[in-house]
């Protein structure tokens, strides 16, 4: 038994670990736990920042400027190349100008044809024998054969219905003259009539006398009373001829008259036409001259021109077709992003965020603080179908100063920013997930 027993014995202590082993477990439990216990202490009182990212590029303040027609042309001379910086009205691009050059020459003509149209009836309405050329007409003949043309036309007119009114005039006036030598010449022989016709009757009378005494002859009494009825007759129509001759005078001072008045009448009617034409061609006028001023697409303000979308001569570009882009160059920039959807509700004005320019080696450029100064109210689609919001965040000035040498920002350099959140513990974002899933389970 005894032997037995010792032979357990000696198994037991042989399975027994030394006691050397034992506090190398011991200590190493207690490096875990207390590692562990740090973690975890750390995580509950560390707070770690929330950042919402989002990716985007830097951009002209104003944004850029695309350049389009208002009315239709063809593209004769591009002036200008992809990258070059121009200056507020320089010339970008020539159109052609035939059909805008011939509008404007038929307006033009059609205003001084009614302008020197009006100077003739206004001339004609004043009975002025001479036709006075408004303002400028004299140069724009000698600028144009077929304004000159115009002048002399109105010219001829006015000279051949001056005659064609005198000619009228002339004949009442012949008319008239005649009739008063004719009333002269009928008012003369009545004046003789009528003496003579007083003298017949005094002879007549003395006659009578004789001839009832007996002292005279019926013969010669008969003779008298005829000569008188001859006189009287000849007397009455000659006042007959002297009033038709007064009649005919008054008709043609009358048919001068209703001239004159047919005239006028005519006159005034033409030239409010001539004026009412005149202005319409006047706008007509303006308006192709507006039109043919825009055949030089000039910039509307200093930039860099970007996005040339036609350069062969001839090519047609639509009325409100964008020909070209420019980049303002005095513009203040900002960094554009786009941010998801889920994330909008954790991004506001005024909330402070860091800008990382990948164009340059983060070494080089550290990350740049700003804040958000923008947020759209809601959300945007782009072409391919992608919705986001859309955020803006102030570039200062004083960023440059961190760029390397020869370097400096510019328009469509790529930018990430990191809009800075909650302060959260570590702790916290590990639970969070799981709280969130007990609650809706819980609810479910």
């Amino acid at each position: 038994m005894s032997a037995a027993a010792d032979a357990l014995e000696a198994a037991f202590d042989a399975a027994m670990p030394p006691p050397r082993i034992g506090r190398l477990v011991l200590a190493a439990l207690l490096v875990v736990i207390v590692g562990v216990g740090g973690l975890v202490s750390w995580a509950a009182v560390t707070p770690i920042e929330r950042a919402v990212i989002g990716q985007g590029a830097l951009v002209a303040e104003g944004r850029r400027k695309t350049v389009t027609l208002l009315e239709p042309g063809i593209l004769r001379t591009l002036l200008v190349r992809e990258g070059e910086r121009v200056a507020a009205g320089q010339p970008l691009l020539q159109l052609d100008t035939t059909q805008a050059g011939a509008a404007t020459a038929q307006a033009r003509a059609a205003y001084w044809a009614q302008s020197v149209r009006a100077a003739r009836l206004t001339a004609e309405q004043q009975d002025s024998r001479q036709m006075v050329l408004p303002d400028g007409a004299g140069d724009a003949g000698r600028a144009d054969p077929a304004i000159a043309s115009l002048i002399e036309a109105e010219g001829r007119l006015f000279a051949a219905r001056w005659e064609a009114y005198e000619g009228a005039l002339g004949v009442s006036r012949t008319r008239i003259a005649q009739q008063q030598e004719q009333m002269a010449a009928h008012a003369a022989q009545r004046e003789a009539t009528a003496t003579r016709l007083v003298a017949t009757r005094e002879e007549l009378a003395g006659v009578t006398q004789l001839l009832e005494r007996g002292y005279a002859t019926r013969t010669r009494h008969w003779e008298l009373q005829r000569t008188e009825a001859e006189l009287a007759g000849n007397l009455g129509q000659y006042q007959a001829q002297e009033a038709q001759a007064r009649e005919a005078i008054a008709q043609a001072q009358l048919e001068m008259a209703n001239t004159r008045l047919n005239r006028q009448q005519e006159v005034a009617r033409d030239l409010q036409d001539a004026r009412a034409q005149r202005t319409d061609a006047e706008q007509r006028l303006r308006g192709a001259q507006d039109v043919l001023s825009r055949r030089v697409v000039t910039a509307p303000e200093a930039g860099v021109v970007t996005e040339i979308r036609f350069f062969t001569t001839g090519s047609s570009i639509g009325a409100g077709q964008p020909v070209l882009d420019l980049v303002p160059l005095d513009d203040r920039l900002v960094a554009e992003v786009r941010v998801a959807l889920t994330d909008v509700e954790n991004i506001a004005v005024g909330q402070r965020a860091r800008l990382r320019f990948p164009a340059f080696r983060t070494r080089d450029v550290p990350l740049a603080d700003t804040e958000v100064i923008y947020v759209s109210a809601d959300r945007q689609t782009d072409a391919q179908g992608s919705s986001y919001f859309l955020a803006r965040l102030a570039i200062d000035p004083s960023i440059a100063a961190t760029l390397p040498a020869g370097a400096a920002l510019a328009p469509g350099m790529p930018v990430e920013a990191f809009v800075l959140g909650e302060r959260r513990t570590a702790l916290d974002y590990v639970l969070r997930p799981i709280t969130d899933a007990l609650r809706r389970s819980l609810r479910d």
